[in-house]
C-alpha cells in the first residue's frame, strides 16, 4: 500500500473519531436544558452573579446607572431563579434578563425579564392555558402575594374578573382561572393580557403575560415580562433625594409620603365604590420601612 494512501486512511478514520466525539445538536440541547438554573440575588450580591456568568454583558452611563446583562439564544432558553429567601422562585423559558443599578451601594435594585410562556414559541390553546396554570402554581407555591399600591383602591377579590377586564390587573393570584376564563380574558381583555402585581420579603414584581399572535392554525405564541424591584428602590424613587437625607429625614419623608398615599386611596376607593366595586377592607400594606431605611 503507497505511503499516500496509508496517510489518507489515518486521516480518515481521526476524522471519523473526531466526530464521534462531538456530541450531536439534539445531546447539546439535552445537556443545556439540564444546566443548574442562573442564581440572581438582588443587592451587592447580585452584581456578583451577573459577572460569574459567561453569558453576561455590562453597560455603565454618565448619569450612574449601571446595566447588566444576560441573554439566551432558542432553542436553548435559560431558566433563572430569583434569590428571595423562602420567596425565591424559578422561572423558566428565559430569553433575556437585565439587571439594573441606580445607587452602587444598593447593588442590584432591579431585574427586567422576558421569557415565553412555554418551550415551544407557538403552541395549542390548551398548551399555553396549561403553562399558565403552571406559571401561578409556582409564584402561589413561593408564597408571592398580591399587592396594592398604597395610592390605590384595595378592590376585593369577589370583584377580582370584572377588575381584571377593565384593568388588565388580577387582584386575587390564588385564584387559577378555568380554561374557558383564560380564553374569554386572553381575547377580550385590555391588550390580550393578564398583569399582576406581587410582593414578597421586600421585593415588587409586575408579571404580564401576553398574547402576541395567532396563526392560521389556531396556535398561539405568548411572551411573560417580569420587572422585579426592591421595595427599597420604589419607596426611595417617591422620595425626592431620598439618599442625601439623614435617617431621621428620611423617616419622616417617608411618613409624609405614606399620608399623601393615605389620603389619594382613601377619594379612589370611594369613587371604586360608587362604580359598583367592593372594598377589601381587610387588607393590610406590607410593612416596607425596614426595607427602606
Amino acid at each position: 500500500m503507497s505511503t499516500n494512501r496509508i496517510c489518507y486512511l489515518t486521516f480518515v478514520l481521526f476524522g471519523l473519531l473526531l466526530c464521534a466525539c462531538q456530541p450531536t445538536l439534539d445531546e447539546s440541547n439535552k445537556n443545556f436544558s439540564h444546566q443548574p438554573p442562573y442564581s440572581l440575588h438582588f443587592g451587592p450580591q447580585g452584581f456578583k452573579d451577573f459577572a460569574q456568568h459567561q453569558l453576561s454583558r455590562s453597560e455603565s452611563h454618565p448619569s450612574g446607572a449601571g446595566f447588566k446583562e444576560l441573554d439566551f439564544t432558542p432553542p436553548n432558553l435559560g431558566k433563572i431563579r430569583i434569590e428571595n429567601g423562602v420567596n425565591s422562585l424559578m422561572i423558566d423559558h428565559v430569553f433575556s434578563v437585565l439587571g439594573t443599578s441606580f445607587n452602587p451601594e444598593d447593588g442590584i435594585q432591579g431585574l427586567d425579564i422576558d421569557t415565553g410562556l412555554n418551550k415551544e414559541e407557538f403552541v395549542t390553546p390548551e398548551h399555553a392555558y396549561q403553562g399558565y396554570v403552571e406559571l401561578m402554581k409556582r409564584i402561589n407555591q413561593a408564597g408571592w402575594k398580591n399587592y396594592f399600591i398604597r395610592s390605590m383602591p384595595r378592590i376585593a377579590k369577589k370583584d377580582n374578573l370584572r377588575y381584571l377586564m377593565e384593568s388588565g390587573y388580577v387582584i386575587d393570584p390564588s385564584y387559577i382561572f378555568s380554561y374557558e376564563e383564560w380564553q374569554k380574558i386572553i381575547s377580550e381583555s385590555v391588550g390580550n393580557s393578564i398583569g399582576y402585581r406581587l410582593y414578597a420579603n421586600g421585593i415588587f414584581v409586575s408579571i404580564r403575560l401576553k398574547q402576541t399572535k395567532k396563526t392560521e392554525d389556531g396556535k398561539e405564541q405568548y411572551i411573560v415580562r417580569y420587572a422585579f424591584d426592591t421595595i427599597r428602590y420604589v419607596q426611595r424613587n417617591m422620595i425626592s433625594d431620598a439618599y442625601k437625607m439623614t435617617p431621621q429625614e428620611l423617616e419622616q419623608a417617608f411618613k409624609q409620603e405614606v399620608l399623601r398615599a393615605e389620603k389619594s386611596r382613601e377619594m379612589d376607593e370611594k369613587e371604586a365604590i360608587e362604580n359598583g366595586y367592593r372594598i377589601d377592607k381587610d387588607y393590610v400594606d406590607p410593612d416596607v420601612w425596614p426595607f427602606v431605611k
